[in-house]
């Protein structure tokens, strides 16, 4: 009869416990367990990055090997369970490739977060936002994807044009060919508005355009 009593009380106290389930941290292979679903999710995803204030931030890929170079966007690697988070599309790049995670800067009410692709082609710089339980792509900042004949280039720059106290992104993108030199090259203006959340062009906000230029690899002034 006793222990009829203690396996019903085990029985009644572990319905009583919420659902979790194990989440693989890092790639040594620790266990540990969180609830799946709520604002763990986001926690999980936000402990993969340091959290930045930033001002006139310039957003590039620096593909030097050198560890002791002072590199922004070096970040750190992302467990697989947070790459797992990704949209679909974002983390099949990672296929031969590694994610790093870089910063967290201030949103409208919310971090942005940005990561570093380090491909075996291509390399590149992402944003990304948390809502409503899952991660959500919002832009790519930033490529460097060379071959023989040319090599494709996208930078960018998170500031704020208009004073507003909500980021702009200023992007530019060219193609440099080997034979010609630069190809083509062009010029992009986003906003964000408070009610999407999503960057939208705009020909309305005044750049600095004399302050806007591409990395070159012997640029060594980064500006935060």
């Amino acid at each position: 009869m006793q222990r009829y009593l203690l396996l019903t009380g085990f029985l009644l106290l572990t319905a009583l416990l919420p659902a979790q389930s194990p989440i693989d941290v890092g790639s040594g292979g620790m266990q540990t367990t969180a609830l799946e679903q709520g604002e763990n999710g986001a926690s999980l995803f936000a402990s993969g990055f340091d959290e930045s204030n930033v001002g006139f931030l310039h957003v590039y890929i620096d593909t030097t090997e050198d560890p002791l170079e002072d590199y922004l966007f070096r970040g750190r690697e992302l467990s697989d369970t947070i790459v797992a988070m990704l949209p679909p599309r974002i983390g099949e790049l990672a296929d031969g490739g590694t994610f790093y995670g870089t910063m967290a800067i201030h949103g409208i009410d919310e971090n942005l977060y940005i990561t570093r692709l380090e491909g075996p082609v291509r390399d590149q710089i992402d944003m990304f936002a948390f809502r409503d339980g899952k991660v959500v792509h919002l832009k790519t900042l930033s490529f460097l994807d060379c071959s023989a004949a040319d090599c494709q280039q996208l930078d960018s720059y998170i500031t704020d044009l208009n004073l507003d106290t909500n980021f702009d992104l200023v992007q530019i993108a060219r193609r440099v060919t080997a034979n010609n030199g630069t190809a083509d090259e062009r010029r992009s203006v986003y906003y964000m508005p408070r009610d999407n959340r999503r960057w939208q062009l705009t020909e309305e906000l005044e750049v600095p355009w004399e302050g806007i230029t591409f990395f070159d690899g012997e640029e060594q002034d980064e500006r935060r």
